[in-house]
C-alpha cells in the first residue's frame, strides 16, 4: 500500500492583517519561514504539518488552481500516480516535485514527493 502523509492545508483569505490576528494572536500559532511567491499569505508549523494562508482573489480557474484553497499529501510515487490521474481523464497542474488535480467535487488536491519544497 503506498504511503500518504498530510503535508499541508491552504486557505485563501481576503485580509492577510486580519487573518493573523486570528492565527497568531487569537490561536497561538507561531508563523514559519515562506519563500516569496509574489503574493501575501502566511504559513504557521503546527505538530508535523503546516498551514498556508493564501491572500489572492478567487482565480475562476476552471482546472486545479494551486493558489486556491486545498490540503496537500505526501505520495512515494508521484509519477506512478501521475499516470494513472491522468489515464482516468484528470487535468494535473505540475510544478517540479509536486502537482495538483480537483477531485470529483471541484476541491483542489496537492500532491507531492517527499522533502518537495513546501
Amino acid at each position: 500500500m503506498p504511503k500518504h502523509v498530510l503535508d499541508h492545508a491552504a486557505l485563501r483569505i481576503t485580509d492577510l492583517t486580519r487573518s493573523r490576528e486570528f492565527y497568531e494572536e487569537l490561536l497561538g500559532l507561531t508563523p514559519v519561514s515562506r519563500p516569496d511567491f509574489g503574493f501575501p499569505g502566511a504559513w504557521y508549523g503546527p505538530g508535523h504539518s503546516q498551514l498556508h494562508l493564501i491572500e489572492r482573489e478567487a482565480s475562476g480557474a476552471t482546472g486545479p488552481d494551486p493558489t486556491s484553497a486545498h490540503f496537500a499529501i505526501e505520495v512515494d510515487d508521484l509519477s506512478g500516480l501521475r499516470q494513472r490521474l491522468v489515464d482516468a481523464g484528470y487535468e494535473i497542474v505540475e510544478f517540479g516535485d509536486q502537482m495538483w488535480v480537483r477531485d470529483p467535487d471541484g476541491y483542489t488536491v496537492e500532491l507531492r514527493r517527499p522533502g518537495a519544497m513546501r
